[in-house]
């Protein structure tokens, strides 16, 4: 991507936090002094915000409870509930146990111009990797309503379903 992401204006989201609002943001076709237009993805967006604002945490809203090991649509699906990230930008799974060492297959659906899954896990892993925790989860939800009151910081309930991105301090922790 060629957009220049040190040239954003981020007063009005920091203008809308200080006023008691949680900013809803998105990716859109933006210009671009190279390409002349391009998509930028949300996910983008949210890690430029998360380096300059240094949130608590960050939370992706998705239309699926999660990351999966393989498409949410395989009946063999398995949602990851916790990844870790190194602060080489590695990660691992860290649950469920039984997937630690399995390489997740993804995906990306042919109307998606951004990465999909692919591009919101290493974004996710560049926010985590600066000490900010992750949730991606299913918008609507309670599990959602957890996420954005910040009521998972620290230890997340059993019941709760998402994926977790956090970073880890001992690189040999997998």
């Amino acid at each position: 991507m060629h957009l220049q992401m040190a040239e954003a204006e981020v007063s009005m989201v920091i203008k809308a936090v200080d006023a008691g609002f949680i900013p809803v943001l998105h990716g859109d076709a933006v210009l671009d002094s190279s390409q002349e237009c391009t998509i930028l993805s949300g996910d983008v967006i949210v890690r430029y915000l998360a380096a300059k604002l240094k949130p608590e945490y960050v939370v992706f809203l998705t239309d699926v409870n999660g990351v999966y090991d393989r498409p949410p649509t395989d009946p063999e699906a398995k949602l990851l509930r916790e990844i870790a990230v190194r602060e080489d930008g590695s990660w691992c799974i860290l649950k469920p146990a039984s997937l630690r060492t399995s390489v997740p297959e993804f995906t990306v659906a042919s109307h998606d111009t951004t990465g999909g899954m692919v591009t919101k896990i290493s974004e996710a892993a560049m926010i985590a990797i600066l000490g900010i925790d992750v949730y991606i989860v299913k918008v609507g939800t309670d599990h959602s309503l957890q996420a954005l009151d910040g009521s998972l910081r620290g230890k997340i309930p059993e019941d709760w379903l998402g994926t977790a991105i956090r970073r880890i301090d001992d690189p040999k922790a997998d």
